[in-house]
């Protein structure tokens, strides 16, 4: 990854693993998951937070496991821990993988990230973390703040938090939502966050394929064993693909012969079924 050019997150699973226990370092990445996220925020208690930035520096710093991108949580950048993560990460200038930052309250924030990883010639990309209220109602300035920005992350539980609400479907529909809104807008992937309870794979499943449906194309791991569950939420079936080919093959014809419509099982096929066919087929890659 250079500086001019940052990857959008490809991913159906972020694992977290709390940064201090690199002991699980290993174990996370060879899960499954598209991508292992060592978090220095809430899995780190105050006192821990110098040891665990010294093991979450040297797990970015080091090799990417095949298939699993490297990503570190730091702390807010509006705390102090937040700006020691920063510097630390600054002094070491790892060549790729990316940094999720929680708490994103605007646009500012993730430019000021931006300009000093570009300073420093650092070529990390940027998950943002939108968790506040404030976040969420400048989520689409957020979005589309850095071309460093690689995906935006759903943080329910903070946000339920603030709101003073449950974490259920229907209190963070309208949130969810707003997020998904300002992603797609912004042309980057929307991750969601975990699903709590883990041993509930059912649940997870459930919840999975509701915020897919929704627009989501990711979702938060906390454990392992989620890891296969959320996977398969976002990878579309053997059925869907072959459909979603069928109707780019049948769209494809019908553009040559300077149709630009066709029909298929007697249905017609128009641009916005194409790109969501499109979107299947990239989903299945």
């Amino acid at each position: 990854m250079t500086e001019a050019d940052h990857t959008k997150a490809g991913w159906r699973s972020l694992l977290f693993v709390p940064a201090t226990r690199p002991d699980r370092f290993a174990k996370a990445a060879a899960s499954g998951a598209d991508a292992v996220c060592v978090d220095l925020e809430d899995a780190v208690p105050p006192d821990a937070k110098d040891g665990a930035r010294e093991e979450a520096v040297r797990f970015l710093t080091a090799p990417a496991a095949a298939g699993c991108q490297s990503v570190v949580r730091i702390n807010s950048v509006r705390t102090e821990s937040g700006l020691r993560d920063v510097l630390a990460i600054l002094e070491v200038r790892p060549g790729g993988g990316f940094i999720a930052v929680p708490k994103i309250d605007s646009a500012e924030e993730v430019q000021w990230i931006d300009q000093l990883l570009t300073s420093a010639g650092v070529g990390l990309g940027i998950v943002a973390q939108i968790e506040t209220l404030r976040g969420i109602e400048n989520a689409t300035a957020i979005a589309a703040a850095s071309p460093r920005i690689a995906a935006i992350m759903f943080g329910g539980l903070d946000l339920a938090a603030e709101l003073g609400s449950s974490v259920t479907w229907d209190a963070l529909f309208r949130s969810r939502a707003r997020v998904v809104h300002a992603s797609a807008l912004a042309g980057v992937p929307a991750i969601d966050m975990p699903f709590v309870d883990v041993g509930d794979p059912d649940g997870c499943a459930g919840e999975a394929r509701r915020v897919q449906g929704l627009g989501f194309s990711a979702k938060m791991a906390i454990h392992p064993t989620q890891v296969p569950v959320i996977n398969a939420a976002f990878s579309p079936t053997d059925e869907e693909v072959s459909q979603a080919r069928r109707v780019i093959a049948a769209l494809d014809e019908a553009n040559a012969a300077s149709a630009g419509v066709a029909l298929l099982d007697g249905r017609m096929i128009e641009r916005p079924v194409a790109l969501a066919m499109r979107r299947v087929l990239a989903r299945a890659r």
